[in-house]
């Protein structure tokens, strides 16, 4: 039953999704197609050099579950940044797919559509914080011991994950949990909203992730101990900090 929930949940999300941002003057990330989402994400990471020169890349099945894509579309999408020079591949033991030494800067059309979307973006913060803000008031006096439990687990298999990809799937779980414990029945709207944002996200050093973690530990806290107000100040605070770590906030590699 609870599957059948959750497949009905994301069913209603998905419309909602379409109703909010495939109307005409909608995002421009909208326009692109799967392979160019993953080229302009892999793009922006080199060149705020969260992936550095020579770094190497996660498994493309890795690389395709963090950013919610296919294995063929991120396949596709990460030759075509070999054939660019961005990335290159490297065979035998220790081979695989890594940053180039001097990567190219590329004037590349997905990369623009994103930039342009800035305005767009901040406005999905911004819905993001008013909505999660709601969501966790309402889990806080509704979370159960055993669901507490589970959301500590997630933020556990964040923590041990190997990369960002392997970070973000229960990291994304661990947000679409608390909107389930809410029951809130805005919840679709809110998860439209939410999966819209992480579009834009781009992959992360590991290391960089513990202040997030940090912060769904204390959402957690305050959840175990029934206050709704600790909730939503974690909250806000997690959600703001998108501002500086989203590439509108970065600087470029080399200053």
């Amino acid at each position: 039953m609870a599957e059948k929930n959750s497949r009905a949940s994301h069913s209603e999300a998905h419309e909602v999704h379409q109703a909010l941002f495939t109307a005409p003057g909608s995002a421009a990330v909208t326009r692109l197609s799967a392979v160019d989402t993953v080229r302009a994400r892999v793009l922006l990471s080199v060149e705020h050099a969260l992936l550095a020169p020579g770094s190497k890349l996660p498994r493309t099945e890795l690389i395709a579950g963090g950013l919610e894509v296919s294995h063929i579309t991120a396949r596709r999408a990460l030759e075509s940044l070999v054939d660019d020079g961005v990335l290159v591949r490297r065979r035998g033991r220790g081979g695989g797919t890594f940053v180039a030494d001097d990567p190219p800067t590329l004037n590349d059309s997905s990369v623009t559509a994103y930039r342009a979307d800035e305005q767009a973006i901040l406005r999905l913060i911004d819905q993001r914080s008013l909505m999660e803000s709601a969501i966790v008031v309402a889990a806080a006096q509704k979370a159960t011991v055993a669901q507490c439990d589970e959301l500590d687990d997630l933020i556990r298999q964040s923590r041990d994950a190997a990369d960002w990809h392997e970070h973000h799937i229960p990291d994304t779980r661990f947000h679409h949990l608390c909107a389930e414990i809410s029951e809130l029945p805005e919840v679709p709207t809110y998860l439209a909203s939410y999966e819209a944002l992480t579009k834009y996200f781009v992959p992360y050093p590991q290391d960089q992730l513990e202040e997030g973690r940090d912060h769904h530990a204390r959402l957690v806290a305050a959840f175990r101990a029934r206050d709704s107000l600790a909730a939503a100040e974690v909250t806000r605070v997690h959600v703001d900090a998108l501002r500086r770590e989203m590439f509108m906030g970065l600087e470029s590699r080399g200053g």
